[in-house]
């Protein structure tokens, strides 16, 4: 509405200026129009009255002719601006509803906002509704309206791409984001999404070679935890289809890098186990902490089970000697003493780690050793108190 004030402003003036201008010349003036034999005469005050009703009747008349038009071709909107008030605020009440969990009104709400401009947020939040509920295939269709908008074709994408996981179609999943362009690959969501893609179709390879690139996009820990499962998958893939032997061949020729890399060492480790090679597993967690337990490699000891389990023994008892006050050390020689058969240190060793702290797995374990031992009484007492215990 400014501007039709500021048009009525105009008008004003340019009337004020007509009638107080020939008053102060004392001289009004005159305007005469012919047409044949007829010829009008009007002073100028009149004709400017008469200029300016015309062109109000022109601006009245090209409005009315435009209004019909529009009523003709069937884009005239009946109720304007009330209809994108209600749209709105149906849209609003479906987010409201969507955050509160009543699914069934946020999805009535939202269904009201299909004509309305929301940059396709409206499409996503059906889409989520519909997955949430488990109706993958409305889901599905939302998501590809949603992708329709330049701003939300990114996150349409992702979640289209994450139903195609839970609906175990990971080719297509890998395929819509690849479709994606260069830079839009490389978002953050993108990233992490193809990553767990690519695991799940078992492409190490093409994963271990994006990975490096990937550094940046992926959460703090990811790319660890990345290179882990890399290493796994690899080791697992070549034992299953070559044997321990070409396993323990491919781990000889990989680079001095990646042989030095706690994640590779602690995979090729898990892997030897998985295998049955317990005296090799050892003699690499033995040799490879040499000047004190690592992170990665230290919880792999639990799983050897083998008669001579010596080097592990005499490596546990000598970082107890350095640590007398460390829970995990004892109960981590319990285990190792327990799978060897040796249940005189394993009792000893779990005992001690109880004083400290009773944990679930030592109690249970000093249940199953009075259990060896046919102290029924004792097994059951030590078992009750491991399932009240915490982990």
């Amino acid at each position: 509405m400014k501007w039709l004030a500021i048009a009525l402003a105009v008008l004003a003036a340019f009337v004020a200026a007509l009638i107080i201008g020939p008053m102060l010349l004392g001289d009004q003036g005159y305007v005469l129009f012919t047409l044949g034999d007829t010829a009008v005469e009007m002073n100028i005050i009149s004709f400017g009255i008469l200029l300016i009703g015309a062109l109000v009747a022109w601006y009245v008349l090209s409005r009315a002719t435009l209004w019909a038009l529009s009523l003709i071709t069937g884009s005239h909107k009946w109720f304007g601006s009330l209809g994108d008030r209600k749209r709105k605020r149906a849209f609003y009440d479906g987010l409201h509803a969507m955050a509160a969990g009543d699914l069934d009104t946020a999805q009535k709400a939202l269904g009201k906002t299909t004509n309305g401009d929301f940059e396709g947020v409206n499409y996503l939040a059906s889409a989520q509704i519909a997955f949430t509920n488990g109706d993958l295939p409305k889901a599905r269709y939302f998501l590809t309206q949603a992708t329709d908008f330049p701003t939300a074709k990114v996150a349409a994408t992702v979640m289209h791409a994450r139903i195609d996981l839970v609906d175990n179609k990971h080719a297509e999943a890998l395929e819509k984001l690849d479709a994606l362009d260069e830079q839009e690959r490389d978002s953050k969501p993108v990233v992490q999404l193809k990553a767990q893609t690519l695991a799940e179709l078992g492409k190490w390879q093409t994963l271990e070679e994006n990975l490096s690139g990937w550094r940046k996009a992926l959460p703090k820990d990811a790319y660890t935890t990345w290179s882990k499962r890399i290493a796994k998958g690899k080791f697992a893939e070549i034992a299953s289809k070559q044997g321990a032997v070409e396993l323990k061949s491919y781990w000889e020729n990989l680079p001095r890098k990646l042989r030095n890399d706690d994640a590779y060492r602690a995979a090729y480790v898990q892997q030897l186990l998985d295998q049955g090679m317990h005296a090799d597993a050892q003699q690499l967690l033995v040799g490879w902490q040499k000047r004190g337990p690592n992170t990665a490699l230290f919880p792999l000891f639990s799983q050897l089970n083998i008669p001579d389990s010596s080097p592990s023994l005499r490596l546990l008892e000598s970082w107890i000697k350095q640590d007398e006050e460390n829970v995990a050390l004892y109960s981590t020689l319990g285990q190792v003493a327990f799978n060897s058969g040796d249940d005189v240190l394993a009792e000893k060793a779990l005992l001690k780690a109880t004083k400290m702290k009773a944990r679930k797995e030592d109690l249970l374990l000093l249940s199953a050793i009075s259990e060896r031992n046919q102290d029924t009484a004792t097994a059951l007492q030590l078992y009750k108190e491991g399932q009240q215990a915490i982990g």
